[in-house]
């Protein structure tokens, strides 16, 4: 900001400046696209692996390489073992980096 004093006028004339300038950034970004697509689908909940392999081993589950996709919010990481948390429950992951 400037130490000189600008009457209403002026610093109106500036706000509408601003303002426009604002809007032709707001439109240029909005003719980019989407910068962040939301892609990912996933196949299946939580709850539902859950019940789906409860009767399964380690071992078994490691021998069958089921490849599944889910989403939801890590609550916990710790090394390679996360938990993912979605709207039906909590599953706890290993990732093989």
């Amino acid at each position: 900001m400037s130490d000189q004093q600008l009457d209403p006028q002026d610093l109106q004339q500036e706000e509408n400046t601003l303002i426009a300038l604002r809007k032709e950034k707001l439109a240029a970004e909005r003719a980019k696209g989407n910068a962040f697509p939301n892609d990912f689908r996933r196949d299946n909940y939580c709850a539902d692996l859950q019940k789906k392999y409860a009767d399964k081993t380690k071992e078994e589950l490691a021998e069958a390489g089921i490849p599944v996709k889910v989403a939801g919010r890590i609550m916990l990481n710790r090394g390679s073992f996360m938990v993912i948390q979605d709207m039906t429950g909590r599953i706890q992951v290993y990732v093989n980096r």
